[in-house]
Order: C-alpha cells, then structure tokens, then sequence
C-alpha cells in the first residue's frame, strides 16, 4: 500500500509509479467543497459554522467550506455575518486562546496564497483580509471574497488558506449546476430548513459527502458541535472518492 496526501499532479506520479508493481494507492488530493446556502437558512448559525470550517487550520482541509452558493434574497445577509465572522477570527500562535488558526504551512503556500488573492478580478470584492498578518511567520488574515465568476480562477481551483468566497446563485437549478461544476467530487453541504429539498439537492450533488446543516469538518470547535446536536442535521455518505482524484484505488 501507497499513501500520499497533496497535489492531483503528485497522486497520479504516485499511482503511476505504484502501478509497475501493482501496488495497492489511497489518494487524497484535494477538493473545492461547496456549500449551499438557501434563503431560508439560518443566516446566524450557518455564518458562524461555515467560518469555523472554512478558517479551521488556515483552510488547509481538503473538506474546507470555502466556496459558499448562497441564495438571491439571503446572499447581502449571509455576506454581512460572513465577514462579522472573519474579522472576528483571530490567526496567531497557539499560546494564545482566542486563536482560531495559526500559520500556513510554509512561505510557499503563503506565496501561493496571496497569489490567488493577488490575481483576483476586477469584478471581485474583498469584504474582509485578503493580507499577510505580522512580519514574521506564515500567517494569513482570513479573508472573504464576493462577485466572483464562475469560471473565475478562485472558484475553480484549490486554494487550500483562509479564503472563502461567495456567489449569488439564482435558482436551486443554477446551485446545483455550479456546485457540481469543479473538478473535485470530495465534499459538500446544504443549508435550508426545507427538508424536501435538501434531500433533493443531497442526491444531485456529485461529492463523496454530503453534510446537511453542518460545516465539513465534522465535529470541529463549538460550532460543528451545535450543528450536530440540531435534529434537522444530516450527513450522507455515497462513497469517499472525489470525481478526479479518487480516495483508493486497487
């Protein structure tokens, strides 16, 4: 058996090396999990549980609730309590206990990082962060992004930092159209009180998981544990492959 965790190019040197002696893999490369925010959602509850999921360890989570859909009459909202929540989010060392998160991995992924958030469009808008934080180590400011596209380059690739943006998506065909629309399948999550349709959107998202009212990683900070004890929350599981970057393989 071979396991790596990192980049899809890695994994497919890996699988491809693996091959020549029939190795057994398990993958785990990534994803761009969505999280869809429909208009009668707790607009309170899911900001706060989406920024403990999204900011969690920098971002640096493959199930990270980074790219958030929300819906045309909760989006200005759901924007407003998003950033309230990012500008509250404290980065820095772990001695100190406000701290949510602390610093990014290495000066490359700092670099990598502020590169995506330097590239951004014209027609994007920073509503909170979007700098490095303190003069020494790799700290990021969490950071929250709307008026993005969806073919723009911060919807469509991995990020992997304290960057979450936001879209407005029209109608529940559009949500689901540019949930599925990436070329990761790993993980997902719907926030509505309407229990028909999150049952509909759970069997038409193309993701490994599908959570129901809750933040990604499960179980993670005051918030995914107030999300859990709800008795409207859910979590399904199809399967723990992501579309193009398989979980395992034989």
């Amino acid at each position: 058996m071979v396991s790596i965790t990192g980049s899809v190019a890695a994994g497919m040197a890996v699988a491809e090396a693996a091959s020549h002696s029939l190795k057994r893999v398990h993958l785990e490369l990534g994803g761009k999990a969505p999280v869809i925010v429909f208009d009668d959602a707790d607009v309170a509850a899911a900001a706060e549980a989406i920024a403990m999921a999204g900011y969690f360890n920098a971002g640096q989570d493959c199930t990270a609730a980074t790219r958030v859909l929300a819906g045309p009459r909760v989006h200005d909202d759901f924007l407003a309590a998003l950033t309230e929540q990012a500008k509250a989010t404290k980065t820095g060392m772990p001695d100190d206990e406000d701290v949510l998160y602390g610093p990014l991995n290495n000066a490359s992924q700092l670099a990598r990082v502020g590169g995506f958030v330097d590239r951004l469009p014209d027609h994007a808008a920073i509503q909170a962060g979007g700098h490095r934080t303190g003069s020494a180590g790799f700290f990021y400011e969490p950071t929250v992004v709307s008026g993005l596209r969806q073919d723009d380059e911060a919807i469509q690739s991995e990020i992997f930092g304290p960057v979450i943006t936001v879209q407005r998506f029209d109608n529940e065909d559009k949500a689901l159209a540019w949930a599925n629309d990436s070329d990761y399948g790993l993980a997902s999550s719907v926030w509505t009180a309407d229990h028909g349709r999150a049952m509909r959107m759970a069997r038409g998202l193309d993701f490994g998981c599908v959570w129901i009212k809750h933040p990604h990683p499960a179980g993670r900070g005051d918030a995914a544990r107030a999300a859990s004890a709800s008795p409207a929350t859910a979590r399904t599981c199809r399967c723990t492959a992501s579309r193009t970057t398989p979980a395992s393989s034989t």
